[in-house]
Order: structure tokens, then sequence, then C-alpha cells
């Protein structure tokens, strides 16, 4: 059992109308931007589980935590399960560290799927549920991590002027699109399964207004990386067919989701290798980045004929 302080004890206890007593806590394991608790706690009737996302001094600011807190409060309107949030401290009042704790959603990530087919379509089907949501105010919205024309073509690769097409497709003006809340950051270690079903959607720090394209692309490029260029055309093609409301796919949000992640040399996810996938490395990422590189210009050429 992991120790925390006893002020934590009792503000986390504080949000509860019944009688409770922390009964256990432990580390999860997964996070490469905070540390995380599972807390087990026993009310009159019942015993639960919360989990508690510690945020070191400086790592975040308040306001990131409020925009994680307020993403959890509107994702609770989904269809798909997903963490409520329970209390939040942006300012580290409590503790000095920024603390949010929210309810422990069921299930367990999966990246070694036994079929791999009907995996991408669930996934697919996950993020649709997500873009199903009708929302028209939001206060968060989407931004691009990297501003295109900042980025240096990689020295790594074995294909510049691909990366350079690449960049110069990213400057061009943003297509025009409906905005819909998105995760942000929607990917197969953010995804929970139990019994090869998704159980719920996890990890919501980024949650914003934006375009739908830019989920797709993101969780994309990790397929892409995880396992190959088909498999991440599998899971577009799986989306497209699961959207109630028309999705007009734009290769343009492809592009900037790579360009997003391009920073330096292609570093291999922890949490890919925390959750069993252990035969990604840096070569292969490299070779991988290359090829899904060729794929997206490819595809974006083909648009133009």
């Amino acid at each position: 059992m992991v120790s925390i302080p006893k002020e934590l004890e009792r503000w986390i206890i504080s949000h509860f109308e019944q009688k409770a007593v922390i009964h256990d806590v432990y580390s999860l394991k997964g996070s490469t931007t905070a540390t995380m608790y599972t807390i087990v706690l026993q009310l009159a009737d019942e015993k639960i589980e919360l989990v508690l996302r510690q945020y070191e001094e400086n790592s975040f600011t308040a306001k990131d935590i409020k925009q994680e807190a307020d993403s959890l409060k509107e994702a609770a309107s989904l269809s798909i399960e997903t963490p409520q949030c329970i209390a939040a401290d942006p300012n580290g009042e409590i503790i000095g560290d920024s603390l949010l704790v929210m309810s422990k959603v069921a299930g367990k990530v999966d990246i070694l799927p036994v079929n791999q087919g009907i995996w991408l379509h669930a996934l697919a089907e996950a993020l649709a549920q997500i873009h199903h949501h009708s929302i028209e105010r939001f206060p968060w919205k989407h931004e691009r991590y990297q501003q295109a024309e900042k980025i240096e073509v990689p020295i790594w690769s074995g294909k510049p002027k691909v990366w350079q097409a690449l960049k110069e497709v990213a400057m061009l003006p943003e297509p025009a699109y409906t905005p819909k809340f998105i995760h942000r950051d929607f990917h197969p270690t953010n995804v929970l399964w139990i019994n090869n079903k998704v159980s719920g959607v996890v990890d919501w720090a980024n949650g914003c207004l934006g375009p739908a394209g830019i989920d797709v692309g993101h969780c994309r490029w990790n397929l892409a990386m995880l396992y190959s260029v088909e498999a991440a055309d599998t899971f577009l093609s799986a989306y497209q067919k699961k959207m109630r409301h028309p999705f007009s796919y734009d290769v343009y949000w492809d592009i900037v989701s790579l360009m997003d992640v391009l920073e330096g040399q292609p570093e291999v996810y922890p949490g890919w290798e925390v959750f069993g996938k252990t035969d990604i490395t840096v070569e292969l990422m490299t070779d991988r980045m290359d090829g899904y590189a060729v794929s997206l210009l490819e595809k974006f050429m083909d648009r133009r004929v």
C-alpha cells in the first residue's frame, strides 16, 4: 500500500456525503504526465475505486488541470463510459502539487489484440461515439502542438523531400470543418477493454472543441507506429462507416497530426512497452514514420488529381 499525506486523505473524503475511509492506495502504471494512484474508498454500504492524478510542481499549470476537469464534466454526457470528475485542486492548495480525483473506469488497456480487425473496428466505434456528441460551446479550443513553419525537416529521415512536401501542406489554410468535442489524445493506450469490448475512454487532459480529423489523425499515427499503415487505414475506413453524421475525410488533418509529433529523433512511447508491446524500437519507428509520411503524401496527391 502506498502512503499519501493525511491532508490529502481528508480532502478526498470530504467530497463524499457518506462516511468514508480510504482502504487502500496503490500506484497505476502507464502515465507519462503525472503520478497516478488508485484510491480504494470504503463507504458505508459499498467499496469504490477512484483515480488520483498528482502533477508535480511546474509540470502542469492550473489552466491545464481546469481544462481536464471541464473535459471530464463534458465527457459525462457521452454515450461511452468516461471517468467522473470528483474533485480538482489546480493551484496545489492541499499538498503543493496540482491534483485531480476521478472515478475509475473498469477495464484494461489492450494493445496486443487477438483479432486486430475486430479490435480496430471497436476502436473506431469508440471514437465515433465521442464525435456523435453535439456541442456548440466549450471554453477550450483546438490548438496545434507545433506551428508548421517552425518545424525542421527531420535529418534522420531517408525521405527529406517527402517531409518538406508535408510541411508545405501543413502550412496551408485549414479546411472548413464543423467543430466537435474531441478527445485530442485518442490512441490505444487511452482506451480500456473488457472481454474484447471497449469499456471506456480515459485521459481527457486535452479535451476541446476542434476538428474530428485531428482525433482520427492522432490515432492513425499511433496505429501506424504500433502496427502498420494498413492498420491505420483499416481504422479510418471503420470510423467512416461508424459515423452517423457526415464526415468528410481530409488527409490534411492526418498530416497536421503527424507534424504535431515531429520533434527531434523519433522516440518510443514508454506506455507501449508498459502494456506489452515490446517490439517497437527507434529504428522501427524511423522506418514507420517515413512509410507513413509517404502514404499521406500519396493520399494528398491523389485527391488533387
